[in-house]
């Protein structure tokens, strides 16, 4: 006899969708960093986050990185499978 656990673990895995994550980023970065970003910005690419803007606005980003993951982790906990870095 199989237990409900056996029928909902192939839920456990699953990934917030790209439309929530870009969300996630573009807000992390507006809050923590004071960088205003869209939602349409922001591109993820093989674990890493890509932010369109200035190079200010990048470098500014790139000194807060930590604090930004760190937000967007607090946010969606499953994120942590799909970003690895911002830049």
């Amino acid at each position: 006899m199989k237990l409900a656990k056996d029928f909902l673990s192939k839920f456990k895995n699953l990934t917030p969708p790209d439309d929530a994550l870009k969300r996630a980023v573009a807000h992390a970065v507006d809050v923590i960093a004071g960088v205003p970003v869209r939602k349409k910005d922001v591109s993820i690419s093989h674990g890493v986050a890509y932010v369109n803007s200035s190079s200010i606005a990048r470098s500014v980003i790139r000194t807060h990185r930590v604090e930004i993951l760190e937000q967007i982790f607090g946010d969606l906990p499953n994120a942590r499978d799909q970003i690895r870095d911002i830049r």
